[in-house]
């Protein structure tokens, strides 16, 4: 079970470390992250037979970024002097359009967004389906929500779901903002990051100066309009099979949406 969390970079070192903070907590999270499976499995005898058996069917296609900055990546198409490449300031990361390249609908949750009298944008939570064929734009929030379920397990067709910095939050909703999704790595081939022109989508465009979302996507994003201060906003393992990171933290993820009444 140790290996499990080694891409999440908790391997066990080799030689006896100091008891730090930071050990400590790494140690309180694998805890965690066992608990929650343990939990699950004695509750959800399926669970197994749920595990990823629709990672196949869902694909990233574009990301969706707003603003001019937000991110720093790497600028791929100059070279500076010493040989090292520049960096250059892109937009946010603020959500994923997604594809049905399944045979069978997948349920999903997210907020539509609507003016009110006063002219600010107000969400409703909404139950959708995606149909075979079909296209959606998620919000990190409910990109996650929709991927810890057991059927994806934060494993996509062409990626997978990576938890942030800020996912030790108490904030349930900053917490699953803050986890992002990763293209799977191809041999022979160099790897799409999520910044890449190809891959993302601009959601706005600057009007006398301001960041305004553009309308196909205003449902979905209506309350990046909103003034600063009031933004608020497969495949079928055997039974038995081996557990990867991403199934924890999934499954840990699906476990707090539970307790908090959200799903």
């Amino acid at each position: 079970m140790e290996g499990l969390f080694e891409g999440m970079g908790a391997a066990a070192p080799e030689a006896p470390v100091a008891e730090t903070k930071a050990n400590k907590d790494k140690a309180a999270k694998k805890e965690a992250l066992r608990s929650a499976m343990q939990e699950t499995m004695a509750t959800d005898p399926a669970y197994t037979q749920k595990l990823r058996k629709l990672s196949d069917a869902l694909e990233v296609v574009n990301t969706l970024g707003y603003g001019k900055g937000g991110n720093i990546v790497v600028d791929k198409t100059k070279k500076a002097e010493d040989g090292k490449r520049g960096l250059v300031t892109t937009s946010k990361v603020v959500g994923y359009r997604v594809h049905n390249i399944g045979s069978e609908p997948i349920p999903y949750m997210t907020e539509v967004f609507t003016q009110n009298e006063a002219g600010v944008y107000v969400g409703t939570q909404v139950q959708r389906t995606l149909n075979p064929g079909e296209y959606a734009n998620l919000t990190r929030q409910f990109m996650t929500m929709l991927t810890c379920q057991p059927e994806f397990s934060f494993t996509l067709a062409n990626g997978k779901i990576i938890g942030g910095s800020a996912k030790e939050t108490t904030d349930v909703k900053k917490k699953l903002e803050s986890y992002y999704f990763a293209f799977n790595r191809e041999e022979g081939a160099e790897t799409l990051t999520v910044n890449d022109d190809e891959v993302k989508l601009r959601i706005d465009e600057e009007i006398n100066g301001k960041s305004v979302v553009k309308e196909e996507f205003v449902e979905t994003f209506g309350f990046l309009n909103n003034p600063k201060e009031g933004r608020k906003g497969g495949r079928k393992p055997a039974a038995g099979a081996d557990l990867t990171a991403q199934d924890y933290s999934a499954n840990y993820v699906a476990s707090l949406l539970k307790q908090n009444g959200i799903m």
